[in-house]
């Protein structure tokens, strides 16, 4: 293969991101495999671990989360000291919860996704047991006030006029909205949002059925909606960390509302302009965040039933309330009168208490909900344009490059991502760059077609030295034109597992400043890769790192793809 070795390149597009803070509390911590104190930033923290603060614990509950459930870890840790019950909280993604329920659940005491409908599709052996709502939120737009004033949907005082899914796409197809959003098949406020706009713009108070989604006109409109999104994520949480690092450059998000008065508050206490929440009027979808015991003969029940009890307790609702999650009937406030409860649900954020404005949008089977998100990820989303930046130096010789090799057809074999959905559609543009201390050729693939750069990954040889930044260097240079950049949510994907030369960091760095570019450089740290490296590269990119030293590096491939 040839060599890239010019050091001058330019490009455009779009992307960003932050990473979260660590939130400490009085017996409670957060911990994450394979991971140390000096690699703190390295990914989004997915263990947290309560323990009774009396130090009595009774036993250990293991608990598959949502990773929303981060906000409302005061009421945990208060469940927790009232049922003298350890709780250890591993954060992941709602089509995770899903899977791990159709897989038995085998790790697992306990799930707790933002919806019911994520358990609904994933019991298939039935083994979740007495699932109760613990509080509901509704899944909005927020958006900056100075913006949502420009569009007519807010006064100054953040009350907000009705504003329909019709007149959010005509914004959407007048240039005049852009937004960011988790992923339909990775999130639940993804999933939910987009389930609610294909309901709302059909019409109507049933629920979607297989036959809506055949209809050519509805899914050309949900398409033109789509096109909207300018930063895919695959984290609700990640998502409301990213506009607050950003408030400049994202000034629109979908998200849970309890998201969005956190953002808010984080937002105004930095000076920034806050998030006015807007509701769409025509049809809305409401979390229910349900809380199962999964019954796998460990006999842990007892525990379970008295952790369950002890959040639903005054003390734990008050603080999920405090922390804008809803625990009144209908999506009612039941504290009100609380001064915490209300400086979160704040009228001047277009915050709305008033439970009859909640159209909530009836949901579909599973089976038909299964069909929505293949139809999202095949057909609907915004195409994808994703730079594969490969380490291919002497140290990934054996394991290291068949991890690697195993990851990108976990990600890019059309049969093997389909069932993570997040399978190539027509429209996607993968590139793969291999690296030592030289660029390789890229290797681009359109569409689905990834056969061949797949093949290309599995024959190139691993020899040489390490330089990240030239692998880098020539992934500016295949980034889509300036002109096809908002067609694509764009990112670049860096695979390494050594310390790289630094020769060409300084040029590379100048080059991504100097053009203008914001795409987000996400990393996947493997082997003896250097942590700080990753973390400037982070950094420079509003991206975030992953941690594949521990674990399946094929499920580590398939969660950054959910980002993008």
């Amino acid at each position: 293969m040839g060599n890239v070795s010019s050091l001058r390149r330019r490009a455009a597009a779009v992307a960003a991101m932050v990473c979260a803070a660590a939130l400490t509390l009085t017996g409670c911590s957060f911990t994450m495999p394979g991971s140390s104190k000096s690699d703190e930033g390295i990914s989004d923290t997915n263990v947290q671990t309560f323990t009774p603060s009396g130090g009595k614990s009774t036993a250990t509950l293991s608990i598959a989360s949502g990773s929303e459930n981060k906000e409302v870890a005061t009421a945990i840790q208060k469940a927790a000291d009232e049922s003298n019950v350890t709780i250890t909280m591993h954060y992941m993604g709602s089509l995770d919860i899903m899977n791990e329920l159709k897989s038995g659940g085998e790790n697992y005491d306990a799930v707790w996704p933002a919806s019911s409908m994520w358990i609904s599709m994933g019991d298939t052996k039935h083994i979740v047991k007495d699932a109760t709502s613990t509080s509901t939120t509704p899944i909005v737009f927020g958006i900056a006030k100075s913006k949502a004033i420009k569009l007519g949907w807010s006064d100054s005082s953040g009350k907000t006029k009705p504003v329909s899914t019709a007149d959010i796409l005509s914004a959407v197809s007048d240039g005049d909205l852009k937004f960011s959003m988790t992923s339909a098949t990775q999130s639940n406020s993804g999933a939910s949002a987009y389930l609610a706009f294909m309901t709302a713009l059909r019409g109507g108070d049933q629920p979607l059925s297989e036959q809506d989604l055949d209809n050519a006109e509805l899914k050309d409109s949900v398409a033109k909606l789509l096109s909207g999104v300018d930063r895919s994520s695959g984290s609700s949480d990640w998502l409301k960390d990213m506009v607050v690092a950003k408030p400049d450059r994202f000034d629109s998000m979908v998200n849970y509302e309890s998201l969005v008065i956190q953002a808010d508050k984080a937002l105004t206490k930095a000076g920034h302009d806050p998030l006015v929440a807007v509701y769409p009027s025509d049809g809305i979808a409401v979390s229910d965040s349900p809380l199962g015991y999964v019954d796998r003969g460990q006999k842990l029940k007892d525990a379970f039933d008295s952790f369950a009890k002890a959040l639903s307790s005054r003390d734990s609702k008050l603080e999920f309330e405090r922390a804008g999650r809803r625990t009144g009937l209908g999506g009612s406030l039941t504290y009100a009168s609380d001064t915490q409860v209300q400086q979160a649900f704040r009228a001047e954020w277009g915050i709305n208490t008033d439970a009859s404005m909640l159209k909530t949008i009836p949901l579909p089977t599973a089976s038909v909900i299964n069909s929505a998100l293949n139809v999202y990820q095949t057909v609907l989303r915004k195409p994808s344009w994703t730079v594969w930046v490969v380490d291919y130096s002497g140290s990934m010789y054996g394991e290291g490059k068949d991890g690697v090799v195993k990851g990108l057809n976990a990600a890019l074999d059309q049969k093997k991502a389909k069932a993570a959905y997040i399978e190539p559609a027509d429209g996607d543009v993968n590139i793969l760059i291999p690296f030592e201390s030289e660029a390789h050729e890229p290797i681009q693939a359109n569409g689905t077609d990834t056969a061949e750069l797949l093949n290309d990954a599995e024959v190139t040889e691993a020899n040489g030295g390490t330089d990240i930044y030239a692998g880098l260097e020539s992934a500016l240079n295949e980034l889509p034109s300036e002109s096809e950049a908002s067609k694509y949510t764009t990112a670049i994907v860096l695979m390494t597992d050594g310390r790289s030369t630094t020769d060409n960091k300084r040029a590379f760095e100048s080059d991504y400043k100097r053009n203008g570019s914001d795409v987000p450089v996400f990393s996947i740290m493997f082997g003896d890769a250097d942590p700080s490296q990753l973390k400037a590269l982070a950094s420079l990119s509003n991206a975030k790192v992953f941690d594949g030293r521990s674990g399946d590096l094929a499920a580590v491939f398939r969660q950054v793809k959910g980002f993008n």
